[in-house]
């Protein structure tokens, strides 16, 4: 698979920089990717990335497909899918909700449970592997907290200015 490298890029317009969400996008692939080869190496390669919304969302207790849908931002069918896959695998499975009998929930196996065993030693990996090529453990720490931080700042909704591009697009 060949990789694009940064220098292909297109800056924002009118800026040397390039746009902060896709540096964010191309940084997450990227160790979404360096995971990957992590839990295929360990055995998991039945597992690929677009399941990871389901082990991302699913909560120690379970939850239900509409709330891991919800949550990762797709269709019920979706995720579904998703779920349906892993659990023919047996990394999950469904049971009654306890509060409710009619619905069902996702709840992790052990074989799920060795899935994220593994997969947080494999993040921790990379996490070391970062804290290394920034300098050291506080330039990650550092790091992570900015991350933090524009995540407080992008909670709140961003006015959209009056004529920009994207109000000013006509629909004929």
């Amino acid at each position: 698979m060949s990789r694009v490298s940064p220098k292909s890029y297109v800056p924002r317009s009118g800026t040397e920089r390039y746009s902060v969400p896709r540096l964010l996008g191309e940084s997450f692939r990227a160790l979404d990717r360096q995971l990957h080869e992590g839990m295929v190496a360990a055995g998991f390669g039945d597992v690929r990335p677009a399941h990871y919304a389901v082990f991302r969302f699913l909560k120690p207790g379970g939850s239900r497909v509409a709330e891991l849908a919800e949550e990762a931002r797709m269709t019920k069918q979706s995720m579904g899918e998703l779920v349906a896959y892993l659990e023919r695998r047996g990394y999950v499975e469904r049971l009654p909700d306890p509060r409710d009998g009619r619905a069902r929930i996702v709840v992790w196996t052990e074989a799920g449970l060795r899935w994220a065993e593994a997969a947080a030693e494999r993040l921790g990996e990379i996490e070391d592997a970062l804290a290394e090529r920034l300098g050291g453990q506080e330039r990650l720490e550092e790091f992570a907290g900015s991350l933090e931080g524009l995540m407080a700042l992008v909670a709140e909704p961003i006015p959209t200015r009056a004529g920009s591009a994207r109000n000013s697009v006509r629909t004929s």
